[in-house]
């Protein structure tokens, strides 16, 4: 069974990234297949409720409880979700499987409030908040990161459009109002000194 799935798992690998047709030695296959498995096999399901603070309210509360289907930067260290990286997870996870990314994109936005503010770090349930320094935790809504979410999505339609419209084209119509929502967001506490920047 372990060479069966060993065996698939090449060849998908083989035909998806062009490795060994591009001249990579076995050892650099080898490191790929191994930073991807690595990346794959850190995505998580994480469920609770972050801590945030906002002018709203006098002292951090908990946002509602959520769930969140993310990669992660490093499971044992950094066992929860960031924002930011998950843009760049998931430019090779697109390539790997797109309905996964699409899974992650529509997680991520689900966490958005109101104001079009997403939490830039997910620190949801036990093993999480065991590792994060209790300064870190409260995530506040004046903070954000880069949209790199916009850099993954852009990439997925580019890679996988067609595939896409004929199969998820509800979820990508739901997805409009949010990202729309996330760029006015951005754009009126975001803004830097020079026209145009960002802070």
């Amino acid at each position: 069974m372990f060479y069966f799935n060993r065996t698939k798992f090449d060849s998908k690998f083989e035909n998806t990234f062009h490795l060994t047709e591009k001249k990579f030695n076995s050892s650099s296959v080898g490191f790929a297949q191994a930073a991807l498995s690595n990346l794959v096999g850190g995505i998580g399901y994480f469920s609770g409720t972050s801590r945030v603070q906002s002018m709203y309210n006098s002292m951090p509360v908990s946002y509602w409880s959520a769930n969140l289907y993310t990669a992660v930067p490093s499971r044992s260290f950094f066992p929860r979700g960031f924002l930011w990286d998950e843009g760049f997870h998931l430019l090779l996870i697109n390539t790997w499987n797109p309905e996964i990314s699409l899974d992650i994109i529509s997680h991520w936005l689900d966490l958005m409030n109101f104001e079009g503010w997403i939490p830039r770090e997910q620190i949801l349930g036990d093993e999480a908040l065991s590792r994060v320094p209790e300064e870190y935790v409260v995530q506040r809504n004046d903070v954000a990161n880069p949209p790199t979410l916009v850099i993954a999505l852009a990439n997925l339609l580019k890679r996988h459009g067609d595939w896409l419209i004929e199969n998820h084209k509800e979820t990508l119509r739901k997805m409009w109002p949010r990202l729309t929502a996330w760029y006015n967001w951005l754009s009126r506490t975001q803004t830097g000194e020079v026209p145009t920047s960002y802070r």
